[in-house]
């Protein structure tokens, strides 16, 4: 096997500017002199024959192959890692890392118990997260710059998924919005009011589509990302959302957003990792999530019955 033609430093120095972008926070992350990180950088651009960087005022950003690079190149580090990690830690789990994705939903509601539990069991792992949507969680999982994820959305086929819970969308407003007088509340009524959104390209825009039907298309929105900024802007009266119930239920319960008289939609939440064998860490994470979704399969179970 051929040498590479670049150095596992250049790579991280590369990683770092790219997360960065900027080289004199870059080389701060790294320990090192800026000029150091400079040239590192530029022999990974010439080792790889393609321009990954351009200057953007006082600072740099990404071109399209330093995008598609740098997602390979974190994959490369996170597989140095978890090879030290084990070496290191022998799977005694002293020592070790975690990286986790999350989808914005699976981060505020589903992730913060089980982590918790994860860092009480084994407080010497190291743990990292990223928050993300979950078509971009898949890629990443896939391509191993992460080491699994929680998501909402449909898992990528080549990874290996495991049901966790289930969650509820549903449409909330304000309790002065026109529409929390409703009775009955049709696409027709929905399509005259602001409906306050994420992105269109995220995983739970797909389900609220179906909720809306044809309103989804007609009425004037507002995307704002994040669901907790969705739900901080249907409490200002802003308009009508749909958020899953766990997200409202407090304020629900106090009677500042009222639920709104139609459909909901009901999504798996679901952990993805790659089907090989990973690290220590992961495997004792994957364990704990399979034993937590055992416990929740019994509760539903139970209150069926």
């Amino acid at each position: 096997m051929a040498r590479p033609s670049f150095s596992l430093e250049q790579v991280r120095s590369f990683v770092a500017v790219a997360e960065h972008e900027h080289v004199s926070k870059a080389a701060a992350s790294l320990f090192i002199t800026q000029g150091a990180v400079t040239q590192q950088v530029r022999h990974f651009e010439r080792a790889m024959g393609l321009q990954l960087l351009e200057r953007d005022g006082r600072g740099v950003r990404l071109t399209d192959a330093g995008r598609t690079l740098a997602v390979a190149c974190r994959a490369a580090l996170r597989s140095m890692q978890v090879l030290e990690d084990t070496a290191e830690s022998m799977k005694s789990l002293q020592a070790g890392s975690l990286h986790l994705g999350a989808s914005p939903t699976c981060a505020s509601y589903y992730v913060p118990t089980r982590l918790a539990e994860f860092a009480q069991l084994h407080p010497g792992i190291k743990l990292d997260m990223t928050v993300a949507p979950s078509a971009d969680l898949n890629r990443q999982v896939l391509a191993g710059a992460l080491d699994c994820a929680l998501i909402e959305g449909e898992p990528d086929s080549e990874l290996l998924a495991a049901i966790l819970d289930h969650d509820e969308l549903i449409l909330v407003a304000h309790r002065d919005h026109p529409l929390s007088t409703l009775l009955r509340v049709t696409s027709a009524d929905l399509a005259l009011h602001r409906y306050i959104g994420r992105v269109p390209s995220w995983a739970a825009e797909r389900s609220v589509r179906e909720i809306l039907g044809e309103a989804y298309d007609h009425t004037d929105s507002l995307n704002l990302g994040h669901p907790e900024y969705v739900r901080a802007a249907v409490l200002a009266g802003l308009g009508y959302a749909a958020l899953p119930r766990l997200a409202v239920a407090a304020d629900l319960e106090s009677g500042s957003l009222k639920r709104l008289p139609g459909p909901s939609s009901r999504r798996p939440i679901r952990a993805i990792r790659r089907r090989a064998q990973g690290g220590p860490a992961l495997e004792q994470f994957w364990l704990l999530l399979g034993r937590e979704a055992s416990r929740a399969a019994v509760a539903a179970g139970a209150q069926r019955s």
